[in-house]
């Protein structure tokens, strides 16, 4: 048998970014870099780092690296737009963060921005459950949300709030005891936060382009207006501008329609992950798919109205051409009515002219054979006795007649000729 060659390659990639177990306690440092054309690639900074730390360095083209250490996780993932860096210290007795781990500037050398950063502290089922005050302590804050997950053996605390040093804070209470539970909680609350902000990368994208729409909407209604008032005379101005329009409206929708198409993307991805958390409400505390929602939401649906309003005004603009086209096509046909009609009066003329001609050709052709048979009868009486001048009266209907009959048939052959020339 011989096997597909894409085989091993689609079947791997249900395996491409296996989960890690995590054991509490533990630090988890959790990072992502967007990465524009000319960032650059981050697999050198990933390899120097792996053979530092005696880790396998990973293949050219590799898009994930994971590793279980004595003292830790380090993982690396690499998606179409960004990657991640997640660092985990099972060392119990340490204070510090995850990151502690990772040698000092080698953050630095990392390509692209950070638009993710978490450090997520994993507390055992040993553990006290922290009180109010530990909680604002850790947050600084009085607005935290909180759920219990994991059939409610698992409570998460966090308030999505960017601190002083640049990292957002989560802390995990874990009461399971499954570190490859506990390793897939970890990973769905960092990617729920990794979603939302790169889909929220098209909120600027969104209000930046409600000017432009607004602007736009304008014009289309202005000229639309317009149609009704000016003569027809100003068409061709009025179908310029709605070219221009469309022009417009497409270089919008070429700037926005990426961002918005990847931020249905990943606020599926966050809505899929939020509901496969399980959520309990934990005391007064809001729930974290409760809390997202009523601050996430909002923001897709302003980018889900703006790319409406751009694919509307597109329709409207559309509409519109056709409508104008529509209107110069009846000028244009009444202006072709009117010149067939002014063609036909000229053929009718044409024909009656033709008509008066061929009349004046046979009276005067007749004229002219007339006096030729009159001279002809004259010379055949003086050798044959008949009556002349009745001869002569006789012969004028006769010739007249021949003279006709063959104008007739002469315009007989044009008209054939004529008729097969067409053909």
């Amino acid at each position: 048998m011989i096997d597909h060659p894409l085989r091993k390659l689609l079947n791997d990639e249900v395996h491409g970014r296996p989960g890690l177990p995590v054991e509490a306690p533990a630090r988890i440092s959790h990072l992502a870099f967007t990465l524009s054309p000319g960032d650059g690639d981050p697999l050198p900074a990933i390899r120097t780092l792996c053979r530092d730390k005696g880790i396998s360095p990973p293949e050219d083209g590799a898009l994930h690296v994971g590793a279980v250490l004595k003292d830790g996780l380090f993982k690396y993932e690499r998606h179409g737009e960004f990657y991640r860096v997640s660092v985990t210290s099972f060392d119990a007795g340490k204070r510090g963060e995850g990151i502690d781990w990772l040698p000092q500037g080698w953050l630095a050398g990392l390509p692209g921005q950070r638009i993710v950063a978490i450090h997520t502290h994993v507390l055992d089922k040993a553990a006290k459950v922290p009180t109010p005050a530990h909680l604002k302590a850790l947050f600084g804050a009085d607005e935290i949300a909180s759920s219990l997950v994991n059939q409610g053996k698992t409570t998460v605390w966090s308030d999505f709030r960017i601190g002083g040093d640049g990292y957002t804070r989560m802390l995990i209470h874990d009461g399971s005891g499954s570190p490859h539970r506990l390793g897939r909680l970890t990973r769905r609350l960092h990617e729920i936060e990794t979603y939302r902000m790169m889909a929220l990368l098209a909120l600027p994208v969104a209000r930046s382009a409600q000017a432009t729409l607004k602007r736009l909407e304008s014009e289309l209604t202005a000229t639309i207006d317009g149609m009704a008032g000016h003569p027809r005379s100003e068409d061709a101005n009025l179908l310029q501008r709605l070219i221009s329009l469309s022009r417009d409206i497409e270089s919008l929708s070429d700037q926005t329609s990426y961002r918005f198409a990847a931020a249905r993307a990943y606020s599926a991805l966050v809505a899929k992950r939020i509901a496969e958390l399980g959520e309990e409400r934990v005391q007064n505390h809001q729930r974290l798919g409760v809390f997202l929602e009523r601050r996430f939401t909002p923001a897709m649906a302003t980018c889900s109205a703006v790319e409406s309003r751009i694919a509307s005004l597109a329709q409207r603009c559309e509409r519109a051409s056709n409508l104008l086209r529509t209107r110069v096509d009846i000028a244009l046909e009444g202006q072709n009515q009117a010149l067939l009609q002014s063609m036909e009066k000229r053929a009718r003329l044409q024909l009656m002219l033709q008509e008066t001609v061929e009349g004046l050709s046979v009276a005067a052709i007749s004229y002219y054979v007339i006096g030729i048979v009159g001279k002809l009868i004259e010379g055949a009486a003086k050798f044959v006795a008949f009556d002349e001048k009745l001869a002569q009266f006789i012969s004028i209907p006769l010739v007249i007649l021949a003279v006709w009959l063959m104008a007739q048939h002469i315009k007989k052959k044009v008209h054939r000729a004529a008729g097969d020339g067409r053909h």
